[in-house]
C-alpha cells in the first residue's frame, strides 16, 4: 500500500530518493514547469521556492493531502488556499540557521584575530531572536560573550523572553542582524538602521547583516562610513538586490551575495525536516537521518585531548576549517569588480559549503565537550 502513494518532488530537493523512496513512488519535476494536470494523482507535493503552490497549480489535485516546502521561507505557498481545501502544508523553519551562525562566527573570529581582541570580552547584540538569532545567541553565550537579544515581537508572544532595549543594542561592540523584513506599524524592520541609529553606534562597531538589505538605509550608511571608516561591515545582503550599490560593497570588511545560509546541510536539512513531518503525518516511524547520507568532511574528526582550555585561537582554526568567510569575500569582490551586474548569477552558482554540524570534535572533559556541542560541533 505504501508503494502506491505518489510523491511529487521538485528536482532541486537534495537526498529526496534516499529519504522518501521507501514511502512511495517518487516523481521528480521542474519547479517552474509543473502543471496542474501533472498533479492529478499526487498524494504528496514537496517543493523548494521555485514552485508557486497556489490555486492554479492545485485546482485538479483532489488526492493531494500533504504539501511541504524544504525552505525556511514560504512566500511561494498560498497557505490560506491550501487550508481552505482541508489540506496540510508545512515548511522547514530553521533549516539554514546553523549555516548563518557559522557565517557570523567565521567573520567575528577572523576580525578578532586580526585586531587582537577576545570575543568573550565583547558585548554582542543579536537583532532578531528567531531560528537564526537563537542559534547565534546560544553559541555566543557559550563563548562567554555578553549577549543582548533584541526581539520585541518575540517578547510580546513569549513571556519567558525579555527583549533588550534598542538603545543598548546601538551601543554594543558587535551588532548582528537576523530579522525578517516587515513594514508593520508597531515593529517595522524596514530601514530600522538609518542615520539616527548609525550615529549612536560605536565608531569601530562590527555591523553584520545576514537577513535583508532593506533593513539598512544604505545612503545613510555610506555617509556614515565616510566619517567612521573604523566601522567593520560584514554584509551578506544589500538593498535593491541584485542591482546592488557597489559603493557599499567596496566599504565592507567581508561581503557575499546573499549566501550565508547556503550550506549542503542547510539545503539537505530541509528535505530531512519534510521527511520527519510526512512520517508523523502518516503515523510512520522515521528510520533515516541526514548524516546517514552526507558525504564525509575533509577532516572527519578532531581530537582535543591535549587541550585543557576553551581557547579562542583553537576555536578559530576549527571554525575556519569548516568555513572561512575570507574565501567568499575575495571571490565575490573580484567577480563583482569584473562585472557589477552578476550578483544574481554569483548567488545562483555559489558552490555549496559544509557546516560545523558535520564536524566531529571530541574532548575528554565533559564540560568542554558540552560547550563544543553547543557550538553545533558533533561529538
Amino acid at each position: 500500500m505504501t508503494n502506491k502513494r505518489q510523491i511529487y518532488i521538485e528536482d532541486s530537493l537534495l537526498y529526496a530518493e534516499e529519504f522518501f523512496s521507501e514511502l512511495g513512488e517518487i516523481t521528480r519535476f521542474a519547479g517552474d514547469k509543473i502543471t496542474a494536470e501533472e498533479l492529478i494523482n499526487a498524494d504528496v507535493l514537496l517543493t523548494r521556492s521555485t514552485t508557486q503552490v497556489n490555486e492554479k497549480l492545485l485546482k485538479q489535485a483532489d488526492k493531494l493531502a500533504f504539501i511541504g516546502t524544504a525552505t525556511a521561507g514560504y512566500d511561494h505557498i498560498d497557505g490560506q488556499y491550501i487550508e481552505s481545501k482541508g489540506k496540510f502544508w508545512t515548511a522547514a523553519p530553521g533549516c539554514n540557521a546553523d549555516a548563518v551562525a557559522d557565517y557570523v562566527l567565521s567573520a567575528l573570529f577572523i576580525i578578532a584575530g586580526e585586531h587582537l581582541f577576545q570575543i568573550a570580552d565583547k558585548t554582542i547584540a543579536v537583532v532578531g531572536a528567531g531560528q537564526v538569532g537563537s542559534r547565534l545567541i546560544n553559541r555566543l553565550s557559550v563563548l562567554g560573550c555578553k549577549v543582548l537579544a533584541f526581539d520585541p515581537v518575540r517578547a510580546s508572544m513569549d513571556p519567558d523572553f525579555e527583549s533588550a532595549d534598542f538603545e543598548d543594542v546601538l551601543k554594543a561592540d558587535v551588532i548582528s542582524c537576523h530579522v525578517p523584513l516587515t513594514q508593520d506599524d508597531i515593529h517595522p524592520t524596514k530601514l530600522m538602521f538609518g542615520a539616527e541609529q548609525l550615529a549612536k553606534m560605536k565608531s569601530d562597531v562590527i555591523f553584520v547583516n545576514a537577513c535583508r538589505g532593506e533593513i539598512v538605509d544604505e545612503e545613510a550608511l555610506y555617509a556614515h562610513m565616510q566619517s567612521n571608516p573604523q566601522t567593520k561591515l560584514v554584509l551578506d545582503v544589500f538593498d535593491n538586490e541584485p542591482n546592488i550599490d557597489t559603493r557599499i560593497l567596496n566599504l565592507t570588511t567581508f561581503a557575499s551575495p546573499h549566501i550565508a545560509g547556503h550550506s549542503l546541510e542547510g539545503k539537505a536539512r530541509g528535505t530531512e525536516m519534510l521527511y520527519y513531518s510526512l512520517c508523523q503525518f502518516w503515523g510512520i516511524q522515521p528510520v533515516h537521518q541526514l548524516h546517514d547520507f552526507l558525504p564525509p568532511m575533509r577532516v572527519e574528526q578532531i581530537d582535543m585531548a591535549k587541550t585543557t582550555t576553551f581557547e579562542q585561537s583553537i576555536l578559530r582554526k576549527i571554525i575556519n576549517l569548516v568555513y572561512d568567510i575570507r574565501d567568499d569575500n575575495a571571490w565575490f569582490k573580484q567577480a563583482m569588480k569584473a562585472d557589477p551586474t552578476q550578483f544574481k548569477t554569483l548567488r545562483r552558482q555559489y558552490p555549496i559549503r559544509r557546516e560545523m554540524t558535520s564536524l566531529c570534535v571530541k574532548h575528554p572533559v565533559d564540560a568542554i565537550q558540552q560547550q563544543l556541542n553547543t557550538l553545533s560541533l558533533r561529538s
